[in-house]
């Protein structure tokens, strides 16, 4: 468990990285925090980031019961009691924040179960077929319970209520008033469980994570702070209500502009500042804007080819894969589904024929290329390799294939890349109005991180740190000097598009 000196002491050995005190906790925390979103146990590039992040300076973790169904939870724990053993690191120096309220994969089959048993969980929100939503005491008992195990921690450090404006986006209450009303009794409830909570030692803080913070109060799922903290207050003027949490970046700039607290004369930031409480920032380089996701940050550029170029090399990887199956795999002794597969896998340039005018990102051509177009291939060569392991032509072969592979995905994610980094430009030009001439060396990613980190509202901002690189690339962004000038950026550029 996260203490107020253990978290200190931790930062003090870090003296170039940047630290804030997380509101009324009173924990020291690094700037950044690992978001730990889209990490998931037993994949060693997210768990050798964690790693990374933890022993340089990086001492807050937010991850939750369903990122990756548990998965994450699951690396957290592991990562974390592997440095303690390691003495690395003292659980005293971390702050570990999870949430609950999500119902999705191994949750809902539990919901489920449980509803035709006849034992549901009581006040669930059915949003749709995969995704239900509660904040019920005993949906909240029973994630904690879930979430210390995969942890494997005594306590968790702060937890925070997930979303819970998706009762008022899929409540059946059509009475704005009564909605509501039962909107901010359920929430009453959970701070009066979670309460009890931390009397049994089970969690040490708690608050609410909200996509609706910043949002104007007219919008129907528009979570009121100050509400909440008025609710916090009717339990106790002790409570352990300490933690918000919202997603601000280069576009979305509610927190700082929108005056939707204490009859609009505050911002969320005003009011959460003005109460001590601590700001976990979230989705600071995913920009959503008009329904539409920007990647706020700019990609490396390893290939110089023009469109010609990549459709003459998409047309020689084609011939090299028709050899491949006409020559080799064609005689392998398999089923022929087994053959169909193994053709399916190595097809690689139709695939990218197909779609190559559908890619816009480089981003998502990257987890395209990543996640399923290597793996295929890989999984392609290697089968024939086995078949044909002494036969130096087809090695010789299936190596070259492999090399004009590489070379073309990398072609085609540099020739996004470069538009993408064009596009950045006017938020570069933008920013480095404000910027002096370190800072404006940054990347976007650390430049868009950097400028949040300047508000003094902010406490923290949570940056997905999936690999070492990443790691790296925020640890720059947090050494850099605060923004002095960050509040006419925010005030007059808010949002650049």
């Amino acid at each position: 468990m996260a203490t107020v000196e253990g978290t200190k002491k931790y930062i003090s050995g870090y003296p170039e990285i940047k630290s804030k005190v997380l509101g009324k906790t009173g924990f020291t925390v690094s700037i950044c925090g690992f978001g730990g979103y889209r990490i998931d146990n037993g994949v060693s590039q997210h768990k050798n980031a964690l790693e990374l992040a933890l022993t340089s300076g990086i001492n807050l973790v937010d991850t939750s019961s369903n990122y990756s169904d548990g998965g994450s939870e699951t690396l957290v724990g592991k990562v974390i009691n592997k440095l303690v053993s390691e003495n690395k690191i003292d659980t005293e120096n971390i702050v570990v924040v999870s949430k609950g309220g999500y119902i999705q994969g191994a949750n809902l089959k539990l919901a489920v179960e449980r509803e035709q048993s006849g034992k549901p969980f009581t006040e669930v929100v059915k949003c749709g077929q995969d995704l239900w939503h509660c904040i019920s005491p005993d949906f909240l008992e029973n994630q904690i319970t879930l979430s210390l195990q995969r942890l494997n921690l005594k306590t968790i450090d702060v937890y925070l209520l997930h979303n819970p404006e998706y009762f008022l986006t899929y409540s059946i209450i059509s009475d704005s008033d009564r909605r509501e009303r039962e909107f901010y009794r359920r929430i009453k409830s959970a701070f009066i469980h979670l309460e009890k909570e931390v009397d049994n030692g089970r969690i040490a803080y708690y608050g609410i994570s909200s996509n609706t913070f910043a949002e104007r109060q007219s919008k129907q799922n528009f979570v009121s702070l100050e509400r909440i903290i008025e609710t916090a207050n009717e339990i106790s003027d002790r409570n352990h209500f300490a933690v918000v949490q919202f997603p601000m970046n280069l576009i979305e700039s509610g927190g700082m502009n929108i005056l939707n607290q204490q009859n609009q004369t505050r911002t969320f930031l005003d009011t959460a500042a003005e109460n001590n409480l601590g700001v976990l920032v979230n989705r600071p380089l995913n920009a959503i804007n008009k329904n539409k996701l920007i990647r706020l940050a700019d990609y490396p550029v390893t290939e110089d080819r023009n469109e010609k170029e990549i459709f003459y090399l998409i047309d020689d990887l084609n011939k090299q894969e028709n050899l491949i199956i006409e020559k080799y795999i064609n005689f392998i002794g398999l089923s022929t589904s087994e053959k169909k597969n193994l053709i399916d896998c190595i097809s690689v340039s139709n695939i990218l024929k197909t779609n190559y005018k559908k890619f816009d990102d480089p981003g998502r051509f990257r987890e395209i290329k990543t996640t399923y177009l290597i793996p295929r291939a890989n999984f392609a060569i290697n089968e024939i390799g086995k078949n044909y392991s002494n036969d130096e032509n087809i090695l010789r072969t299936l190596r070259n294939y492999a090399v004009t592979t590489n070379i073309l995905l990398d072609s085609i994610f540099s020739n996004l890349a470069k538009d993408k980094n064009k596009e950045n430009l006017i938020f570069h030009k933008v920013i480095d109005k404000f910027a002096n001439i370190e800072q404006q060396k940054l990347s976007l990613s650390q430049k868009a991180i950097l400028l949040i980190n300047s508000v003094p509202q902010v406490t923290i901002t949570l940056v997905g740190m999936k690999s070492i690189n990443y790691v790296e690339d925020v640890k720059k962004s947090i050494k850099s000097e605060y923004v002095e000038k960050y509040s006419d950026y925010w005030h007059n550029n808010g949002s650049i598009i």
